[in-house]
């Protein structure tokens, strides 16, 4: 569920960067008293957005496989009880 999340998250960077750039720009177009913006809402550019929105879950999911990942040679320790609490698998240490 969490590597979900943080791809769902990492696809929205580029949105919300954009919308907050473009909140930014109408709020200064008002303040000085421009009454329409040169940008509009429909003006979006989707299909960049989404673009750079699936490279950054695809550029995530590399480094997350590549920091979880075993090095050679090391053994897995799976999951285990100890003194009560349960210790999640991984690296033998």
């Amino acid at each position: 569920m969490r590597g979900v999340i943080q791809g769902v998250l990492l696809f929205l960077i580029p949105f919300v960067l954009y919308f907050g750039w473009l909140f930014l720009v109408r709020r200064a177009a008002e303040a000085n008293g421009e009454s329409e913006s040169a940008i509009a809402w429909r003006d979006v550019p989707w299909v960049v957005l989404s673009f750079v929105g699936v490279v950054l879950v695809a550029v995530g999911l590399m480094l997350f496989a590549d920091f979880r990942a075993m090095k050679p040679g090391e053994t897995y320790a799976p999951a285990r009880i100890e003194g009560g609490r349960i210790v999640p698998g991984g690296p033998a240490r």
